[in-house]
Order: C-alpha cells, then structure tokens, then sequence
C-alpha cells in the first residue's frame, strides 16, 4: 500500500534570506515564538536571531477559562497559558520581569506570582498597626482587602518593598520580603489615594502616593538590616495648588476625574483623566516641578504640559509606564492607552459571583489622523468573571 504523501507546504521552503525580514519586522516577543513554531526552517531561522531589545507591556486579559493578552506591537490578541490556580485569580499588581500580584481567591491568598517563570512569593492577609485600640492594646492586626500592589523592585530580591492600597483600618501598607504574617502601616491614613509609584528624584525617593486633593506623600524605609522590622518615615512636598483646581466634592455631579502617577523622562507626570457620565472624554498632563531654595528648603508645583514629544503613556493603578517611541517602530507618538478602573468597587472583591466589566477603556489619540489599525483594535471594553485587565511586563 502506498505511503499517503506528505501535505505540500510551500512556506517551508522559504529563502533564508525573506524570512529574516519577516522576522526582523516581528517586534513582539509572542509573534517570534509563533514564528519558531510554523516548522523547522522557520525555527532554524529564528535561532540566533537576538529578541527586540525593548519591549511594550502586554495588556492581560483574565478569564478562569481562557486568558488571554493583547499586543501593542502587532494589534493581535492571543491565548495566555496560565497555571490553572492563577487562571481564577484577581490581579492588583504588576512588574517588569514577569510579575504580578494577584488574589487567588479574590480577597485572600494574595501572592507575586512570575507568570513566565512559574516562581510565587506568598504576600500576607492582614495588616498590623502602631496606633492603639480601645483596649490599649499598641500592635493591632487587621484583616485588609488589597486593591493595588506597587513594587520598588522583582519581589524575589531581599531588597524589595511593596506598597499596597487598601481597604481595612488603613489605607496604605508597607511589606518587604521575609514578612510573612503581615503588611505594616504607621501614621495617619491619608486623604482617598489615587495612585501611587516608586520614585527617586533629587530630593526624595521612596513610594510617591498621589492624593485626590493633587497632594503627593512620600514614604520612605528607615536604614537597618533587612532582619530588623520594617519602619517607614513620612514626609510631603509643598505642592502649591494649580490655578484652577477644586476640589472633588465641588465638580458638577455629571463630572468625575481620576490621577494617575507615572515616571517619564527622570519626572514625576500627574496624569488627569476627565469623566463625565462615566465615561473618558478628556486627559490633561502635568508635571512636578521643583524650586529648590539655597538654604535647602523647596516649593513644588504641577505645572500643565500639552504634548508628549516622543512618549507613549500605559495608565494603570500601581503600574503606569511611559515610553520613547524612539525605540519602537509603527506605533503612534502621542498616545494614552488607559483601562477601566475609575469605577472600582471593592465589594466586586468580597463577591465571588460577580463580574467585572470594563466598559471605559480604549486610546486617547492626539494625531487623530495619523491612527493605525493597532490602535483601532484596542479592546474597548471586557468582562471578566475574576479580574479586570492590568498592564503585564513580560
């Protein structure tokens, strides 16, 4: 009996030299493991070829049956093989290397998880305080709810600190590796946060944590060993009032507006985002500008910029990065890609039935004329069983 004969493919037999221009024009990293996969000549192609030297965050798409991601570089939306305890979690963090922070079971259980290396760092439930109970009692523990995770660095490092925003008897705590039973808060709990970053400049560094009254607190770890307890001072800048700010509670009950802190160009940008019935209509971009005195006392003011020369902004809580297109091909300068988490509602958290529906996100394009098909294939909107999307660095 003859043997059946092999399927004609005429892609494999491709001139070396074509495929390295197709693989010099793939500058997402998943597209050049597809590449590898088509056949043997294709991997034999990719195989020296170094990976793009830069690459944009991927845009996590969670879901308990089939995750998935969506690629800035390519405008394709691809399957996401996650551990099927991860697939269910609630994500409220991300890393560069990989990293995320999650709640395997949405109010508990919270980890750093790498999802490229399988390695997870257990992250406690509750949080301790300095301040007294009723009872006089000076170390209190309380249960907490994570909303967001900031890391200074890879949580796997000794070095490493967290900051979390969250809903218990504070609203900001501090962990650092080797902690295992608790998060730490000290001082006053500060106004509603809006957002918060790691940032050094030539004043402070520490966690930057963003206000809604458009006041920045820094916290900063006192010098010890990493075997000492963890303690973090407080300080603040004298950030002078912009011209016409007001106040939340004065803006006409159709309008709402939501900051975001991001690090571009060695500054500290306060991102504001405008809603009205709930949805985006506007952003507007300021910078920290610092005024440093002689005598060593300074004054810091949001001064408003209009455009972002070279950049790309990524908006998320805890995880917001901008970028040089410089480094990048065919993606627009200019743009503000932002997701849905204006509207979070911790009792999504607390409610394992519930859905999360991101109806609000999408890109603010300053060139509107020079919009590329990527930029149209932006999800729009997404509803997940477990999470809402977050910004992943591979």
């Amino acid at each position: 009996m003859p043997r059946p004969r092999r399927p004609n493919r005429p892609w494999a037999d491709l001139q070396p030299d074509l495929l390295a221009i197709v693989l010099l024009n793939l500058t997402c990293l998943a597209d050049r493991v597809y590449f590898s996969a088509v056949c043997r000549p294709w991997r034999s192609a990719a195989v020296g070829r170094d990976a793009p030297a830069r690459q944009l965050p991927w845009l996590l798409l969670p879901s308990p049956a089939a995750p998935s991601f969506f690629s800035l570089h390519s405008g394709a939306t691809r399957r996401l093989y996650l551990p099927q305890n991860v697939r269910g979690a609630r994500l409220c963090g991300s890393h560069e290397g990989g990293w995320v922070a999650l709640a395997l079971e949405q109010w508990r259980g919270y980890a750093a998880v790498n999802l490229v290396s399988g390695a997870m760092v257990p992250l406690p439930d509750r949080l301790r305080t300095n301040q007294p109970n009723l009872h006089g009692n000076n170390a209190c523990e309380h249960h907490m709810v994570i909303r967001s995770v900031t890391f200074s660095d890879a949580p796997s490092k000794a070095g490493c600190l967290a900051a979390a925003h969250v809903s218990s008897a504070f609203n900001i705590a501090f962990w650092r590796p080797g902690m295992d039973r608790y998060w730490i808060a000290y001082g006053l709990p500060m106004d509603v946060i809006q957002d918060m970053i790691y940032y050094k400049n030539e004043l402070k560094e520490g966690f930057h944590v963003l206000s809604n009254t458009e006041d920045v607190v820094v916290y900063t770890p006192n010098g010890g060993p990493t075997s000492a307890p963890l303690v973090m001072s407080r300080s603040s800048y004298r950030v002078q009032k912009r011209a016409d700010y007001k106040p939340d509670n004065l803006l006409h009950k159709s309008l709402k507006l939501s900051r975001y802190l991001v690090e571009s160009r060695g500054k500290l940008l306060m991102v504001l985002r405008q809603l009205k019935w709930r949805r985006t209509f506007r952003f507007r971009i300021f910078e920290l500008n610092l005024e440093i005195a002689p005598g060593g006392g300074s004054e810091a003011s949001w001064v408003e910029i209009h455009t972002l020369p070279g950049r790309l902004l990524l908006l998320g809580r805890g995880c917001s990065r901008a970028f040089e297109m410089s480094h990048f091909n065919r993606l627009d300068v200019g743009n503000i890609y932002y997701l849905d988490d204006t509207r979070s509602n911790i009792s999504f958290a607390l409610n394992s039935g519930s859905k999360h529906s991101s109806t609000d996100m999408g890109v603010d394009a300053q060139k509107i004329l020079n919009r590329t098909d990527r930029t149209w294939r932006f999800p729009q909107q997404f509803t997940s069983e477990c999470s809402p999307p977050i910004w992943f660095a591979p």
